[in-house]
This record gives C-alpha cells, structure tokens and sequence, in this order.
C-alpha cells in the first residue's frame, strides 16, 4: 500500500481449527494438539515471527479453512515510502 510490504506463504495442507487461530503466535500454541511426533516443534517459532515482526512496527497473522489450507502473512514497513 505504500507504507507497508505484505509477504505471505501461502499452502493446500488441512487447515487450522477455527479455535485454534487466536493463540496460534501465543507461546507454546500448536495447531493441532492431536498430533504428538518426535519431529514436531515447541510452539515457539510463531511466536518469535510475532515478536520480530512487531518490534519492526509490523503485524502478523492467518487466514485458514479446514481442508482448504492456510494462509500466513506478514507486513513490514517501507523506509522513505514506497519502493
């Protein structure tokens, strides 16, 4: 918009609860609490892109639908406007 620069990641996976998306940049949230694997993570890596991202004067967030995907995203500001 001029002001600020919007990256996303965007992907067809299954989705995130509706329940689940207000504490999803909260530490130690996980998606989905079903799923227990060695491999998966501490719940601390969208937390830390929550704070990197605001301390930046930014915000974060998602958009998702079961079954559909998620989409996360991000914005930053522009230095001296539009680039």
């Amino acid at each position: 918009d001029g002001e600020f620069a919007r990256l996303q990641v965007i992907d067809t996976g299954r989705g995130i609860p509706p329940e689940r998306i207000s504490g999803l940049f909260e530490k130690f949230a996980q998606a989905d609490q079903r799923r227990r694997h060695r491999d998966d993570g501490f719940g601390i890596g969208l937390a830390f892109c929550r704070l990197a991202v605001e301390a930046q004067g930014g915000s974060i967030g998602v958009e998702s639908e079961l079954g559909e995907g998620s989409r996360f995203w991000f914005t930053l500001p522009l230095i001296g406007g539009e680039q």
